[in-house]
């Protein structure tokens, strides 16, 4: 899901749960999935389509906050 998409969603209310997760190829960055209201999942990427991996714990909380997010689960 490109960014500017997840944005609009957010504002819509479409999100029902967020999670961030251990990516599978670098165990020292995190990544972000979204379901939305009809039990479809999303992995968060930046507009250009790749998926956004981070080691800052901190940039996903703003990012979730950009997308309309209230609070996510985190998975170690």
């Amino acid at each position: 899901m490109k960014l500017n998409e997840a944005i609009e969603l957010g504002k819509q209310g479409r999100w029902e749960a967020a999670q961030v997760r251990v990516s599978p190829g670098n165990r020292e960055q995190w990544f972000v999935m979204l379901r939305d209201t009809e039990q479809k999942s999303f992995i968060l990427a930046d507009n250009e389509d790749t998926p956004i991996a981070t080691e800052d714990m901190n940039s996903l909380v703003e990012l979730g906050r950009t997308i309309g997010l209230k609070e996510f689960t985190v998975f170690l």
